[in-house]
């Protein structure tokens, strides 16, 4: 009971969440404490890898290489369920398994971090009821379920959203993503405290500019929370959220940023109640501005009364490598902490706090050409580079990719 309940705290903390490996690896440090993540490219057969790093984003290990059998380029990372596996997208290969399908669009595939052997569940095709093109990891939801949404289906509408049970290893179709209501899903769900999941659309709904999204799970309906207006020139709003997972923070609010929208139409900062009511704009993205960056992709994370999330640019167009921000939470304030050089380009990830109080965030590439970890330290503001993805082939371009945190001494 004791390693169950352990294992409950991790999961709930540390992450949003049989093809037999041949990799040999030595325990770092004496610890069972690791991070995993996947690369987008790269490895043995270029369709991308599993890796895993020390608690400390360092001590690679590759794990696996995804194949055209296995299906590649998974583009979300990986989600740490109640059974002590780890679960994850590929986008590209696999098998067609539908009948008058004409390409393979990837897998849905479970990986245990204690054997390194890989599982697929399931394969996707152009014409798979559960649609595809899956770009994020499921969601952890507390009820033991995993939640995803695909981009795309063969069947004229924007996707599903479906969920996967991992006692019976059941997947139930819950819904439709229309493009005339909803809109296709670009960025995570997340579990809000009411138990329902949220998310942003990129576009779609009754404006066409992306909407916040629930999932009522008592339901199992979707539900449009907040349906926004435009960005520019409705300077406040957002706009094409690509990759901007919301979060909810102590104060109870919703915070989420958009790649678009805003006064610059470069993206904004907002937070918004869970009903739709109290939008408030707190940043309008610029770009050309030395001091500040634009792009927002990716999720927050929250420590000591701040927010803390990534631009993946800054300055000047593909000139300049991104930024780190942090919005405090009484006031709103948004302030610029740090502008990535060497240390990595184009954070678009969330992060992840580690066991050492400092968190790390995956890069994918620009003058560290294949990507690189970086580790942030909130208390001094120190960042530093703890990977290059341009050394060895443990695979490269860490793409939309945040680690999860497995403590294997607990599984």
């Amino acid at each position: 009971m004791k390693k169950i309940l352990l294992l409950l705290v991790i999961i709930l903390s540390s992450c949003e969440k049989n093809i037999t490996n041949i990799y040999e690896y030595e325990e770092p440090l004496g610890t069972g404490l690791y991070m995993y993540g996947t690369t987008y490219e790269g490895g043995a057969n270029g369709l991308g890898t599993i890796y895993r790093v020390d608690q400390n984003g360092q001590n690679i290990q590759k794990l696996f290489d995804f194949t055209t059998t296995t299906g590649g380029n998974p583009t979300a990372g990986l989600t740490l369920a109640g059974n002590g596996k780890l679960y994850g997208f590929t986008n590209s290969d696999g098998q067609i398994v539908n009948a008058g399908a004409v390409f393979a669009t990837g897998s849905f595939y479970e990986f245990d971090p204690l054997t390194n052997d890989l599982q697929v569940i399931q394969y996707f095709d152009d014409l798979s009821p559960t649609g595809y093109l899956h770009n994020i990891s499921p969601l952890l939801h507390t009820n033991g379920l995993l939640y995803s949404t695909s981009e795309i289906t063969g069947m004229g509408d924007d996707g599903k959203i479906w969920s996967y049970d991992i006692n019976t290893s059941t997947i139930s179709i819950l819904d439709t993503l229309d493009a005339n209501i909803y809109g296709p899903n670009k960025s995570k769900l997340m579990e809000a405290s009411d138990a329902h999941i949220y998310f942003t659309t990129a576009s779609g709904s009754k404006n066409g500019y992306g909407a916040i999204i629930r999932f009522n799970t008592a339901t199992d309906s979707l539900e449009v929370v907040y349906a926004s207006p435009g960005g520019f020139p409705n300077s406040n709003q957002f706009e094409g959220a690509s990759n901007n997972t919301l979060f909810e923070a102590s104060d109870g609010y919703l915070y989420g940023a958009s790649k678009l929208g805003g006064a610059n139409n470069k993206g904004n900062l907002f937070k918004i109640d869970k009903n739709g009511n109290n939008y408030q704009n707190l940043w309008s993205f610029e770009w050309i501005v030395a001091i500040e960056g634009w792009d927002p992709q990716g999720g927050f994370i929250e420590k000591n009364g701040f927010l803390y999330s990534a631009t993946a640019q800054h300055n000047q167009q593909d000139a300049n490598s991104g930024a780190f921000y942090k919005v405090e939470l009484a006031t709103g304030n948004l302030t610029f902490t740090n502008f990535l050089d060497f240390e990595g380009y184009r954070p678009i990830g969330t992060f992840i706090e580690s066991s050492n109080g400092r968190f790390y965030i995956t890069c994918s590439g620009g003058t560290i050409t294949d990507g690189s970890i970086v580790e942030y330290n909130p208390l001094n503001g120190n960042i530093t580079q703890r990977h290059d993805f341009n050394i060895g082939n443990n695979g490269v371009n860490p793409l939309r990719n945040s680690l999860c945190l497995v403590d294997l001494g607990a599984l």
